[in-house]
């Protein structure tokens, strides 16, 4: 392209106008093609010294590297001329270096793309994609964005943009599998059927073992271990392939478009289960119910979009998710009552609520929208071993401060330290709902408890939490029969944790009095199975430490919970909160010694 700025001056001109396009919360000129979507606000069309111009903003070192292949392929593909397509020109971006950290690829607004649809391009012919593919592999040019999407037509020509995952090849070289899959589909999807270019355009036999990308790297995690890097590649490309070739007469839903969104608009791991939760639905309920769901995603972005090209994406990606589990929980698994998205909308309105009453009613709500989630999680992913999850912490207690987290591990035998692939989708989907959780990684490193074998172990206060979503009974999962009950000695000395000695801050005083009540209902359960809700366990101890101790102990759990709340922090922070706090565990340091339970050590 001819240079946007004529010198130094028209130069700064320009970085000032970008700075300010991208900085100054400006949204630009509204794009023609209304079907362009720009999730992260990378893209802005403005004008500048009477031009209509595009910004990109990228990281000054991925746009140096974009600009370079840009500018090479153009070089390699000189004048290249495709029956169908015209002369093939390159437009290589102008840098705008912004800072030391990024900068913007400045380039001429070229229209509407050939995806839009509207400029004779679904008349084009396979033989014609076929033979432009195959020309700039014939120059040494594998350009996996040469898709319809990147494409604009102007004049006879046609004007291929965005190179930054262009690869410069020998000439005439196979293109790389992922390469052929991606234009497979997006090609595929302008002309509305599957080409099955990857029957047409041999692909590439890597030598050796092949490095995954993003998608291969997350979805390697739910395969199983044995699996080698090839294998999952090719499973990658049949999942893609099923999740975003063409609807057959199922309206003007773009597959390949939502996939493409998907990627941007959910984290990597929610992305990758997009694809998979897809690809698993069109197998196994068909067309029918796979053009379904496409169609829900497509209004969500729809209504979601504003006048500009960029949709509120927090809202967007809270509503893809609750969509996507609607779907895996209607369609895959029994689906249980009521909506998921009743239930998130309940959390919201507790999410500012202090009470004790708001506390059991958010713990209770999050575990049973955990407890779905995961469900759904491992009927769409259908591991080899089944995963047991279990809750722990305050929402296992069943009373869950404002701003706790979810407690939570996907684990068995084959994974005793949690299966973090799994964990770390539903940790992604919990907090697109606005439930913040920690899965094995967080969990406790002391071992009150250890297997004969010394491979399992469980703090002790963990053990005591452990519940099934759904159960208030304690329930420690597969470890049942590998770790013994505490004895009476464990559980009557202070655990390593309390060992460490005390914290002076409301959170560690929270934690105290619910270590108090646990061991106490442990007692009072004998050899039944103890319940881990903390209204369960206060309604079971009179019948050990009478109605006087019981209604004490019940005034301090309320009582630091209520001081919890007031801190909202772990750490101490006024002289007030201090003394209140002294006061308290002094007051429940008497109620253990009154009891005979013991408690954390002294600093």
């Amino acid at each position: 392209m001819s240079k946007v700025a004529g010198g130094a001056h028209e130069s700064g001109k320009l970085t000032a106008s970008i700075r300010q396009l991208f900085d100054g919360g400006s949204d630009g000129v509204a794009f023609d093609d209304v079907d362009f979507v720009d999730i992260g606000g990378q893209v802005r069309r403005f004008r500048h010294r009477g031009r209509d111009l595009v910004a990109k903003l990228r990281p000054l070192g991925a746009a140096r590297s974009e600009r370079a292949l840009a500018a090479e392929a153009a070089r390699r593909l000189g004048q290249l001329a495709i029956d169908g397509f015209g002369v093939v020109k390159v437009c290589v971006p102008e840098l705008v270096p912004l800072s030391r950290q990024r900068a913007a690829l400045v380039s001429p607004y070229l229209g509407t793309r050939l995806s839009s649809g509207d400029n004779g391009a679904s008349r084009l012919s396979v033989s014609a994609i076929v033979g432009l593919l195959v020309a700039l592999l014939g120059r040494g040019v594998e350009a996996s964005g040469c898709v319809p999407r990147n494409m604009f037509r102007r004049d006879g020509e046609t004007v291929l943009i965005d190179w930054e995952d262009a690869l410069l090849v020998p000439a005439g070289a196979a293109p790389d599998e992922v390469t052929l899959m991606k234009w497979d589909i997006a090609w595929s999807d302008l002309l509305g059927r599957d080409l099955r270019l990857r029957e047409r355009i041999p692909a590439s036999v890597p030598i050796q073992d092949v490095d995954l990308d993003g998608f291969e790297t997350v979805l390697a995690g739910w395969l199983p271990a044995t699996m080698t890097r090839r294998d999952v590649r090719r499973r990658g490309i049949e999942v893609t392939l099923a999740s975003e070739l063409p609807l057959v007469k199922h309206g003007s839903v773009s597959a390949a478009s939502l996939g493409h969104l998907a990627e941007d608009v959910l984290p990597s791991g929610l992305g990758v289960f997009h694809s998979v939760l897809t690809a698993r639905l069109r197998e196994q309920r068909g067309e029918d119910a796979y053009a379904l769901l496409l169609g829900q995603l497509n209004t969500l972005v729809s209504s979601c979009r504003p006048a500009t090209s960029s949709p509120k994406s927090e809202g967007l990606r809270r509503a893809w998710v609750l969509t996507l589990f609607a779907a895996a929980e209607s369609c895959l698994i029994p689906a249980p009552e009521p909506p998921l998205e009743q239930l998130v909308k309940f959390i919201d309105q507790l999410a500012s609520a202090s009470s004790w009453a708001a506390a059991c009613e958010r713990a209770a709500t999050a575990a049973e929208i955990t407890g779905r989630l995961a469900a759904a999680i491992l009927a769409v992913l259908r591991f080899d071993e089944a995963l047991d999850l279990l809750l722990r912490g305050s929402c296992a207690q069943g009373v869950m401060a404002r701003g706790s987290d979810v407690d939570f591990e996907l684990s068995s035998a084959e994974h005793p330290a949690g299966h973090r692939p799994a964990e770390e989708l539903l940790i992604e989907a919990l907090a697109c709902l606005g439930l913040m959780a920690e899965g094995s990684a967080a969990r406790p490193a002391e071992c009150d408890l250890v297997s004969a074998d010394s491979r399992t172990s469980r703090d002790l206060h963990e053990w005591f939490e452990l519940r099934r979503p759904g159960s208030e009974l304690q329930d420690p999962g597969w470890t049942t029969d590998l770790l013994t009950s505490p004895s009476a000695g464990t559980v009557a000395r202070p655990s390593q944790y309390e060992q460490q000695g005390r914290e002076g801050t409301a959170k560690y005083l929270w934690f105290e009095s619910r270590a108090a009540l646990a061991r106490l209902a442990y007692t009072a359960s004998d050899v039944s199975r103890m319940p881990v809700t903390l209204e369960r366990q206060l309604a079971i101890i009179p019948q050990v430490i009478g109605v006087e101790d019981a209604t004490e102990l019940r005034d301090l759990v309320h009582a630091t919970f209520a001081l919890r709340e007031k801190s909202g922090s772990a750490h101490p922070v006024e002289d007030q909160a201090k003394g209140e706090i002294t006061r308290l565990a002094d007051r429940l340091e008497r109620f253990r010694q009154r009891v005979g339970l013991p408690g954390p050590r002294h600093l």
